[in-house]
Parts: C-alpha cells; structure tokens; sequence
C-alpha cells in the first residue's frame, strides 16, 4: 500500500494506531448498491471530506469501530461524510448486523470484493480518507479511535495542512488480515 512515514501532527492527534500520509496515488471511483437498495457513488461525495471505511461483519474491531465511527461523523455535522463498504458478504447477512447496529451513513455492498481488490485493501479494516476533490490523503489498516478525534481538528488537517505533515495517531487497536 502507499503510505509513508509519521511526520509531525497537533499533539492532541498522537498516539499509537496511526492515519498514514497515503502516498499512491488517486483512487478509483466507484459505484455499489447499498443496504437501503440505492445505488451511491464516491463521487456523489465530491465537495466535502470523505472517510471510506472497508469493513466486513464478522471481524471484531470492524464491529466495534462502525459505531464510533457514526458518532465522529455525527460530531463532525457534515464537514466529514462516510462511506462503510462491506466486503464479499452476503447483503442479507449485512442488513441484519446494520439493523442490530444501526449507522446514519450509507453502506455499500462489495459483493465481489472489486473496490477493495482496486484500492488494494488486504486487511481489515481499513480506512481511507480523502480531501474533498476525493484525493486520498490519509489511510490506516487497523481500528482507529474516531471518538478520541475532534472532527474540526481533523478537517482542518485534512483540508488544510501539507500534504507532509499528515499523520494522526490514535491508541493501538488489533486488526485482522484474510479470510475468517
């Protein structure tokens, strides 16, 4: 994946588990069903900051993570939107968990695994977030503590700061690679 080193951030943003400068490159657009039946591209997300969170169901730190990451997006009051992105599992299956553990931003159905094998995702979860022209400039392949955040300190980085000093770092929290 293209990440590069930390650099220097707020000391607020530091800790353990850390956002990385991505370094690769743009990023595919895409279009994915939602678990509401609607179609929703990324580029519908185009103006604004955006955070794409690949997740799947049954790993552990994804299931703690979504809802911290709805209550950030709600904190955030708009300047960050949201885009989890459940991988190569059954939509039925998927509903259930979104009824059980309801989120206020749409989430969209991977089936095939295509967005994540374009964006090169190969662990779980992993987070992207992307300046508002939807240029990736942040990334982490691991939980992340979107509630030690405060999200106008987080867009002010994102939208603002060089693209060198971006790394935030959080508390360290386990991830899981492959299958189940």
């Amino acid at each position: 994946m293209g990440v590069a080193g930390p650099t220097s951030v707020p000391d607020a943003l530091t800790a353990d588990v850390q956002l990385q400068r991505w370094t690769a490159g743009q990023q595919p657009l895409f279009t994915l069903p939602s678990t509401s039946g609607a179609d929703i591209s990324l580029d519908s997300r185009r103006g604004q900051i955006a955070v794409v969170h690949f997740f799947a169901t049954w790993c552990e730190p994804c299931r703690e993570e979504l809802p911290a990451l709805n209550r950030f997006a709600a904190r955030a009051n708009g300047t960050v939107r949201v885009l989890a992105i459940s991988v190569a599992e059954i939509d039925s299956s998927v509903r259930r968990f979104i009824e059980a553990t309801p989120v206020d931003y749409p989430v969209l159905l991977d089936r095939d695994k295509a967005v994540a094998k374009a964006w090169k995702v190969s662990t779980l979860p992993t987070t992207f977030v992307l300046h508002a022209d939807l240029r990736p400039c942040l990334v982490t392949e691991a939980e992340f503590a979107w509630d030690k955040i405060d999200p106008c300190t987080f867009a002010d980085i994102v939208a603002w700061a060089p693209v060198e000093q971006m790394t935030i770092e959080i508390p360290n929290k386990p991830s899981y690679s492959g299958g189940r």
